[in-house]
C-alpha cells in the first residue's frame, strides 16, 4: 500500500484523460421490517462509471453544485442518508427542500445516463459460492477476507468494472480511476492489485473521503437510491413520502445497467420503476458489454 498522488489523478480526471469509477457501500443491519428477499445482512456495494467524456465536466461542476448546497441549507456535502432523515446539517430543513436535492440528483443521473454497477452479497450467497466454489476459492487475496460478505461483494464488484471497462469502445486505450468511499480503508490509501492492471489506472483501488473527491457523492446518490428503492419497492403499504420518493427515483433505475427493473403498482398516474432483487445476475458475474 502506498500513498496516492490525489492531485495528479484529479489533474487526470479534469483533463478527461481516464474513467471516473466512483464506489460506496449500502445495507440495512438490523431493519425490522425489509420484504421478503431482503437479507438484513446483506452488504452492497455500488460503483458509478463516469466516462472520459463527461468527467471533465463533473469534476468542474461538482463544486458549484456544493457551493449552492452550502448557500441554500448550510450543508457542505451531499449525503442521501442525512437528507431523507433529516439529521444532521439537514436537521431543520423543511422537507419539500430535502426531496428537491433528490430531484436535482435524479435529473443529473438521467441527464448523463451515468451506469450504475452493483454487486450483494448475504451469508446465503457467500455460503453458495463457498460451496460451489468446492475448495478452489482461496480464504483470502489481500486485501480481501473472502469469509466476510463485503470483502467477497467489492472484490466480485471490481470483477464486474474490470470487464466493464475491458467492453468499453476506448479499451485499452483509457483506464479508470478507482476511488472508494472511505471506511474499508482510511481515507489515502492506495491498493496495487495485479488483477486489475489492464483495466485500472496503476492496477490501483484508492480510497478517499467524499469532502476531498466530490464524485464519490454520486456514488452515495446511487447507493441510497438502491437500498431505499428495494426496501419501499417490496413493501405493501407505503407512506405518501414512501410514494414520492420512489417517483422521483424511478427514472434513475435505469441507470443500474447489471440488476433488473420492475414495475410496482401506485395510486398516482404512471408506473413507477424500481430494482427488482438485491443480488444481481447471482453470485457470479458476468461479462458485461
Amino acid at each position: 500500500m502506498k500513498t496516492p498522488r490525489f492531485q495528479d489523478y484529479f489533474g487526470e480526471l479534469s483533463r478527461g484523460d481516464a474513467y471516473g469509477i466512483f464506489i460506496d457501500d449500502t445495507g440495512s443491519p438490523g431493519i425490522s421490517d425489509a420484504p421478503e428477499n431482503f437479507h438484513v445482512e446483506r452488504k452492497t456495494w455500488v460503483a458509478v462509471v463516469v466516462p472520459p467524456s463527461q468527467i471533465a465536466e463533473v469534476m468542474q461542476q461538482m463544486p458549484h453544485a456544493l457551493s449552492e448546497l452550502r448557500k441554500s441549507v448550510g450543508a457542505d456535502e451531499f449525503h442521501f442518508t442525512e437528507i431523507y432523515s433529516g439529521k444532521k446539517q439537514f436537521k431543520d430543513v423543511d422537507l419539500q427542500v430535502r426531496l428537491g436535492l433528490f430531484e436535482f440528483m435524479a435529473y443529473i443521473f438521467s441527464a448523463y445516463r451515468f451506469p450504475v454497477i452493483v454487486q450483494t452479497f448475504d451469508p446465503e450467497t457467500l455460503a453458495d459460492v463457498w460451496a460451489r466454489s468446492r475448495g478452489q476459492l482461496p480464504d483470502s487475496i489481500p486485501p480481501f477476507n473472502f469469509t466476510k460478505c463485503e470483502d467477497l461483494a467489492l472484490f466480485f464488484l471490481l470483477l464486474r468494472l474490470k470487464w466493464y471497462m475491458k467492453g468499453t469502445e476506448t479499451y485499452p486505450n483509457k483506464e479508470a480511476r478507482v476511488f472508494i468511499d472511505e471506511g474499508y480503508k482510511k481515507n489515502g490509501i492506495a491498493i496495487r492489485i495485479p488483477t486489475f492492471d489492464d483495466a485500472f489506472a496503476d492496477g490501483q483501488i484508492c480510497f478517499a473521503k467524499s469532502s476531498s473527491i466530490y464524485p464519490i457523492q454520486l456514488a452515495d446518490f446511487a447507493a441510497f437510491s438502491l437500498n431505499r428503492v428495494q426496501l419501499l419497492g417490496g413493501r405493501e403499504h407505503r407512506s405518501p413520502l414512501d410514494a414520492r420518493l420512489l417517483e422521483i427515483l424511478s427514472p434513475v433505475a435505469f441507470n443500474y445497467v447489471n440488476i433488473e427493473q420492475k414495475i410496482i403498482p401506485a395510486d398516482q398516474q404512471g408506473p413507477l420503476i424500481t430494482l427488482a432483487d438485491t443480488r444481481p445476475n447471482g453470485p457470479y458475474p458476468p461479462k458485461l458489454s
